[in-house]
């Protein structure tokens, strides 16, 4: 195979956050890193960069979407946010993968929904309608739409 020819099962869709959405034709789902003592020793940066890890090598991996980070009157959040995003470029980096794509959220609202200003259950019962996947909450409801977004995009096949 051509290095630059990939398929739908070298994708994987991100919808980054304390609980990360993710999905590929292999698995989808909700990853939790929220700090706790029990959970990851307060350590979700370190459990955010081996999961990934594990997981690209695991599925061979070889081009990433994200949800892109916007700046809204949480400052927490966004700072969380722009930390999860640098340390999937080093991953991207590490691994020799191209750098992930970004997606606006309201470009990917608009293309689900039809409605850039899209709510929560909204991006979820589009999941359930147009693809017959039910998400098990909003982050992994924008992470399948950014890998339909990704895959029709580019012509994955």
């Amino acid at each position: 195979m051509d290095k630059d020819t990939i398929n739908k099962s070298q994708v994987l869709a991100l919808d980054l956050g304390a609980r990360t959405g993710y999905h590929s034709v292999r698995e989808s789902g909700t990853w939790n890193f929220t700090e706790s003592k029990r959970r990851n020793d307060n350590k979700m940066h370190g459990a955010f960069r081996t999961m990934l890890i594990s997981f690209i090598r695991c599925y061979g991996i070889r081009r990433i979407v994200f949800e892109d980070v916007v700046v809204n009157q949480h400052f927490f959040d966004f700072r969380r946010l722009a930390e999860l995003r640098g340390i999937l470029f080093e991953i991207c980096d590490t691994l020799d993968i191209p750098e992930p794509e970004a997606v606006n959220p309201s470009s990917l609202k608009k293309w689900a929904t039809g409605n850039g200003k899209a709510g929560k259950t909204d991006m979820v019962q589009a999941c359930i309608d147009k693809y017959r996947y039910t998400p098990i909450d909003d982050n992994a409801a924008d992470a399948c739409h950014l890998f339909h977004y990704y895959v029709r995009k580019y012509r994955i096949t």
